[in-house]
């Protein structure tokens, strides 16, 4: 597998892995900010981990910072996303 194909894959991963943990704790224990935090943590845990291996394996300068930016712009807009939806079903459960 190429490292084009993985680093989608991470992409992948580290945007939907947090989103659903996040949805599944805000279900079962209801509470918004402990959901969204928790969430937040796996989020910036997985895109570090993928940012260091996109920098292992990038030779070149822009190809590396240009992949570094799509990981840090997905990372934000996960958590902007994840917010309002864990705060909808917060609205939902709590009427």
């Amino acid at each position: 597998m190429s490292n084009n194909v993985l680093y989608w894959i991470f992409m992948g991963v580290a945007f939907a892995l947090p989103f659903i943990m996040g949805v599944w704790l805000m279900r079962t224990t209801n509470r918004l900010a402990f959901s969204f935090w928790i969430s937040t943590a796996l989020n910036v845990i997985l895109t570090v981990a993928a940012v260091f291996w996109w920098k292992s394996v990038s030779v070149e300068g822009y190809r590396m910072m240009f992949g570094m930016a799509f990981y840090g712009v997905s990372s934000v807009n996960l958590m902007v996303l994840e917010f309002f939806a864990l705060l909808s079903i917060h609205k939902k459960l709590n009427t």
